[in-house]
């Protein structure tokens, strides 16, 4: 049969439970005797609304008090977002493999390469060669540099902080617009 009586830590437990004011058999809490002293208020909890008094709403001019404002955040207050740690580790480890330059020109030709495949190349080379032969060398010139510039100005200067995925995706349509004009032969 199994042995009901308590063990020897649960005895320590329970005297220090008992020590502390819990469970059934626990000593109360002493009181303070008598009633609280005059001007006594209980702290009050954060969910009470205390009306401010005439004292704290109407300051002297010359006496302004110097307290922060009530609901100024901390600065440590707002999550500041990071690059997770795998990124930016493989991020280094890949520098020395590959040049800059070597990494720009195949992170802009995949993304040229990607806008061809998309069918986005022949729409604006169609574009730039519709206006070549109907107009002007020169307005053909101006459509595919303008917009290459307007492309770069209003779209990829904003997305190029982006993570790398997302700003690789987000060059797509500049890559080919430069793409198309660089291809476009006004003599053919």
């Amino acid at each position: 049969m199994s042995d009901t009586r308590p063990g020897a830590d649960e005895l320590r437990i329970r005297s220090i439970l008992k020590k502390r004011g819990v469970g059934p058999d626990a000593q109360p809490p002493e009181l303070p005797p008598g009633p609280p002293p005059a001007g006594f208020e209980p702290a009050s909890e954060w969910w009470e609304h205390k009306p401010p008094t005439t004292e704290e709403t109407e300051p002297d001019n010359d006496e302004q008090p110097d307290k922060p404002p009530v609901f100024a955040p901390q600065p440590g207050y707002y999550p500041r977002p990071h690059t997770p740690a795998f990124i930016d580790r493989s991020h280094h480890r890949a520098e020395a493999a590959l040049s800059p330059r070597t990494r720009s020109l195949l992170y802009n030709a995949s993304a040229a390469g990607t806008g061809w495949l998309l069918g986005l190349y022949h729409q604006l080379a169609a574009a730039i060669a519709d206006c070549g032969q109907h107009y002007s060398v020169n307005g053909a010139l101006v459509l595919g540099a303008g917009g290459s510039l307007l492309i770069a100005h209003f779209w990829d200067r904003r997305t190029r902080h982006w993570w790398t995925g997302l700003a690789w995706a987000a060059r797509i349509p500049l890559a080919t617009a430069i793409l198309a004009l660089a291809l476009w032969a006004p003599a053919a």
